[in-house]
């Protein structure tokens, strides 16, 4: 049975890795090709435009705003139309007419994320200029305080040449382009109005529509006066965007409309196109804008942006909008986006904070609870406390499916989220976690139904009951349970006859043990699964990896690591123990289970998780050689060392030479051949220690979890101490190797772990990888300590669970 539960795993997860290691990198489309968008001819007028450009490329003009979404048009013109006001109708006005260019053309999405939590205009013109999210102004400062320095040049004005003119509007704008005068294609200075900067029939134009407006309406308007301008009096073929640059407001995306006809290398999909640079539909970053505009009027592409550019089309009437969706479905789509990032990131904090608490509950709710029972209770007690174990190891994978159903809709307004729709998806997650369990239970009881004619006279064991002494109770005393066993018992070759039961027990049913093992199995099952097919349900999660925070946007988070990583170890050393055990099984199972999951974290078109594959190599190397009993001397920890780069490094060549551009695996490797990966891992520390230094309730915080920490490991000190010398309260939980625990004066007595099975050693084992997970994890991703948090909770309730069901009486 066990056996075709690892097949089962190991097929899902080849049978998604494999199709998708083919279809992940869409191949850009040739230039000559018309793309999805451009389904319709472009009109005869067109022609005239396209030969009047054949030297010099068609003009673009940017129309910048701030804190606008597709939320607020929409609102502004229903309420236009609804005739509420005299001041609404000239603004639904507005708001028709620029729903109406959008519908022409290619509405997106925009993430505006900068090093700030709420990115300000200033820090918005800033990134445009550097390509890179930058900050113009200091973290304590408002959006009115002053701004850093405006630069003589720019990286963008560097990257676009001296043939390339450049015009602006609004004083905010030199933060992107520089200080009039400081470059040869900046000779002018900043243009009054819209209607004069035209007449200098620059090549990019830069507007900067928001400098006086305050509210929504105001800047609805001021950006409808500006198009109207630009559409009359531009040059034939000008190429428009709009954007909103800035969410000092409401952190979240911004609307943006590009030209129609614009062209990713991911293509389109529903209508939408497809963000090269987060893999999403209708979703790019400010830091995307930068390299499209030096492709699209210079011709090059420059590799120090950290952004990816989209494709412009050579004029502006190249074509009609993008086919496939009615006009008012792809608009709906981009507000519903929007709404549903700002849910995922009001939600994140109270879904991880409920997840780690309830792990934590768990285990000291186990440890009061099984302390030295009455004999009368002690079979209740188990089952109660290794069924909730189960329960809450259903938790991490039902949190991932619940946001298959709309639950951020749940009493929202515009494009804010009510805060009933976290509880909503929280206790959407409660239910789906005991489905989970009820489901897993079912196919335990239908497998064991059928097998059972085959299997009555010799049932397997569970994992827990190879070694009867690995059934230990809450946070500690697990590894307690088989310290001894550890020290006195040797891993047995293939092929030996592993240990039987005792022949005054009854054979041990394995049905607890095996639900525990399949519900756990489905963590990293279903994360890896999800970041294979382009993560749908891991993006704008109620535990993050959302548009407003914008770190990742597909592939797989910090979060889904420590998640899955937590639970692959618990599941290793699980399935290896019930498979018998054994040197040769710890490598396969290891390498099999391990090398999967892997494959799918670290493939830069899978899961292109860096961190994760620095951080998984020695830790499945920890655990192998821990389960097939091999010492790690100094010399094969640097081989792992040696391993881990080859590993980290393969992939990222695979990332460099395949079709379309790198992930930020491939950023960071061409970063270390030219010698400026520093800033990135000085980043990269500071933000593993920046949080408590800056923040006194984080300090605080740490302080408390660092005093919770120390203590539970004195108390595990002492319970291990307490069950070498036979004095364990929580001794009951394992039977001896032959009968039940002698009795001396009324309490349990002697070493339950003498005479153990070899397999006894695997919940010492998974704890003590564990343990260099978390370390190795912390160390290396940027999440820091929190990686701790959810890999306690991933780990935590599938290893009680599974160390409780050593007897029949957890049956």
């Amino acid at each position: 049975m066990y056996v075709l539960v690892l097949l089962v795993v190991i097929g899902m997860i080849l049978a998604v890795v494999g199709p998708a290691l083919a279809s992940a990198a869409p191949t850009a489309p040739e230039s000559g090709a018309a793309p999805a968008s451009q389904a319709v001819s472009a009109p005869a007028s067109d022609a005239a435009s396209a030969s009047h450009s054949s030297s010099r490329p068609a003009p673009v003009v940017v129309l910048a705003t701030s804190n606008l979404t597709w939320a607020d048009l929409r609102e502004q013109a229903s309420r236009g139309g609804a005739g509420e006001d005299s001041g609404s109708s000239g603004t639904g006005s507005a708001a028709d007419r620029l729903l109406a260019f959008a519908w022409r053309g290619e509405p997106m999405n925009l993430s505006v994320r900068t090093p700030a939590d709420r990115t300000c205009l200033a820090d918005a013109w800033l990134t445009l200029g550097r390509g890179k999210r930058a900050r113009a102004i200091e973290p304590s400062a408002s959006c009115a305080g002053p701004t850093t320095a405006t630069p003589r040049d720019t990286p963008l004005v560097e990257a676009l040449g001296q043939d390339v003119s450049i015009q602006t509007v609004g004083p905010g704008t030199q933060l992107a382009t520089g200080a009039p005068g400081g470059s040869a294609n900046r000779p002018a200075p900043v243009a009054p109005s819209v209607a004069q900067a035209l007449t200098a029939d620059a090549d990019l134009t830069i507007v900067d529509t928001a400098s006086a407006a305050t509210t929504d309406a105001e800047r609805i308007t001021a950006l409808d006066d500006a198009l109207r301008t630009v559409q009359e009096q531009s040059r034939p073929g000008t190429r428009i965007i709009i954007a909103s640059l800035a969410d000092d407001e409401a952190p979240g995306p911004q609307m943006a409309v590009l030209p129609a006809g614009t062209r990713s290398a991911r293509g389109t999909s529903e209508g939408l196109v497809v963000g090269d640079s987060t893999h999403q539909p209708g979703l790019v970053q400010l830091t995307d804008l930068t390299p499209t505009l030096v492709s699209a009027l210079a011709g090059r592409r420059d590799p120090a942006f950290d952004g990816h550019a989209l494709t412009l089309p050579q004029t502006g009437r190249a074509g009609v909008a993008t086919a496939g969706a009615t006009r008012d479905a792809r608009i709906s789509r981009l507000a519903d986006d929007a709404l549903h990032a700002r849910a995922s990131q009001a939600t994140v904090m109270r879904a991880s904070a409920l997840l780690m608490g309830l792990a934590v509950a768990l285990l000291v709710w186990a440890a009061v609870a099984l302390r030295a029972p009455k004999a009368s209770r002690r079979t209740a007690l188990r089952r109660r406390v290794t069924w909730m174990a189960v329960y809450l190891s259903g938790l991490p994978t039902a949190l991932l499916l619940v946001n298959a159903a709309p639950w951020w809709r749940v009493g929202a307004w515009a494009d804010s989220p009510s805060g009933w729709a976290s509880l909503v998806a929280m206790a959407a997650a409660a239910l789906v976690a005991a489905g989970i369990v009820g489901l897993a239970a079912g196919i335990v009881a239908l497998a064991r139904r059928r097998r059972r004619p085959r299997s009555a006279t010799s049932p397997l064991p569970s994992p827990s009951a190879l070694g009867a002494s690995a059934a230990a109770g809450p946070a500690g005393s697990a590894g307690a349970l088989c310290a001894r066993g550890e020290a006195t018992a040797e891993p047995q070759p293939d092929g030996a006859e592993s240990p039987r039961p005792p022949a005054s027990a009854s054979a041990p049913r394995n049905g607890v043990s095996l639900t525990a093992l399949l519900v756990a199995a489905a963590i990293p099952l279903a994360w890896l699964v999800d970041a294979a097919a382009g993560a749908p349900l891991a993006f704008n999660n109620p535990l993050g990896m959302n548009a407003v925070v914008a770190g990742r946007f597909y592939g797989v988070s910090n979060t889904a690591f420590a998640l899955v990583a937590g639970a692959l170890i618990v599941v290793i050393a699980g399935v290896w123990a019930a498979l018998g055990g054994g040197r040769r099984t710890a490598l396969v199972v290891t390498s099999l289970l391990g090398g999967a999951a892997l494959l799918v974290d670290g493939a830069p078109q899978l899961g292109a998780d860096v961190g994760g594959a620095l951080t998984l190599v020695p830790t499945l190397a920890f655990l192998g050689a821990g389960l097939a009993g091999l010492r790690l001397s100094w010399r094969r920890w640097l081989a792992i060392g040696a391993v881990t780069v080859l590993v980290v490094g393969g992939f990222a060549v695979i990332d460099l030479i395949r079709p379309g551009g790198p992930t930020h695996l491939g950023r960071f490797a061409r970063q270390v051949a030219d010698g400026s990966a520093a800033g990135v891992l000085g980043r990269k520390a500071y933000a593993l220690v920046g949080p408590f230094v800056t923040n006194p309730v984080m300090a605080t915080a740490l302080g408390g979890a660092v005093v919770i920490v120390a203590a539970a490991l004195w108390w595990g000190r002492r319970q291990v101490r307490a069950w070498r010398n036979g004095t364990s309260p929580y001794a009951w939980l394992a039977p001896a190797a032959h009968g039940d625990i002698p009795r001396v004066g009324g309490r349990e007595s002697g070493s339950p772990t003498r005479g153990m099975s070899p397999s006894g050693r695997w919940p010492t084992t998974a704890l003590k990888s564990l343990g260099v997970l978390t370390l190795v994890a912390v160390l290396v991703n940027d999440s820091g300590v929190t990686m701790a948090g959810f890999i306690l909770a991933a780990a935590a309730p599938a290893l009680l669970a599974l160390t409780l069901t050593g007897s029949e009486s957890a049956r």
